[in-house]
């Protein structure tokens, strides 16, 4: 009789194992790879702009978040967009108190939190809100304030020339 529960134990472990293998491989991508700008702007309803002569990677994470991913020089960038409150930085790590500061968004100002971090290697933070929507820029690893502001305000005028 204790054979028989063995095996009838082992059996049902292995059903449910390869059960939840079959679960894992039906759960969608939440990275969907979009064409270009317009077409994360069609799905999201907002743009996801990079400044001009940038080439960028474009995808919507979970439909809702929009993300643009390019280099600027030897400087990693990303740039995300969603209408949220909450971080979407990306970046789970202890970060400095936030410094926030007035910048010019085409015609308009805009006021732009920065945050930073020595962590893996270091990251400026710089988040803002147009209407409803935040727009999220991290610049990955070391880059002179002057580099920063330069494509900080590339990103405010591509976003706001797109609205």
């Amino acid at each position: 009789m204790e054979n028989i529960f063995r095996r009838l134990t082992l059996l049902l472990a292995l059903l449910l194992a390869v059960g939840g293998f079959a679960m894992a491989e039906e759960v969608p991508n939440p990275r969907q790879e979009m064409a270009g700008a317009a077409e994360a702007e069609a799905a999201l309803g907002f743009p996801v702009a990079v400044p001009e002569n940038v080439e960028a990677e474009y995808v919507v994470i979970n439909g809702s978040t929009g993300e643009a991913t390019f280099t600027t020089g030897e400087l990693e960038c990303t740039l995300r967009a969603a209408r949220t409150q909450d971080d979407i930085s990306g970046l789970f790590m202890e970060m400095s108190e936030p410094v926030a500061q007035e910048r010019a968004a085409g015609e308009d100002a805009v006021s732009v939190t920065y945050r930073t971090t020595e962590e893996n290697g270091g990251y400026d933070v710089y988040t803002w809100f147009v209407d409803d929507v935040q727009y999220c820029l991290v610049l990955h690893g070391e880059a002179s304030a002057m580099i920063a502001g330069e494509i900080l305000d590339g990103v405010l005028e591509a976003c706001a020339t797109a609205q």
